[in-house]
């Protein structure tokens, strides 16, 4: 799964999770919080996942802290699986 998120695109919690939903390519995707971002990226995709977000400061302005919240659950995954199943990169 590769996964390009666009501060154009990403204004909200609600839009990150429908486009990491759409990228899965995974109808059920649970509820659109944390826990069911964890899941995915652990349990119900198949590695390699890549997500890239681009314009990751304007992101977290328009989304606010919990812009961090999904970035430490990201990277939970990521020590979860180890960096070769899961790459993940903001740019700024």
């Amino acid at each position: 799964m590769r996964v390009h998120l666009t501060a154009a695109a990403i204004e909200s919690e609600a839009q990150f999770h429908a486009a990491l939903r759409e990228a899965s390519g995974v109808e059920w995707y649970g509820a659109n919080n944390l826990d069911a971002l964890f899941d995915l990226l652990v349990g119900v995709v198949h590695p390699p996942i890549e997500i890239v977000w681009t314009g990751a400061a304007a992101s977290r302005a328009a989304i606010g802290e919990r812009f961090d919240r999904l970035v430490a659950v990201i990277l939970d995954a990521v020590a979860y699986r180890g960096g070769d199943a899961i790459r993940f990169k903001l740019e700024s």
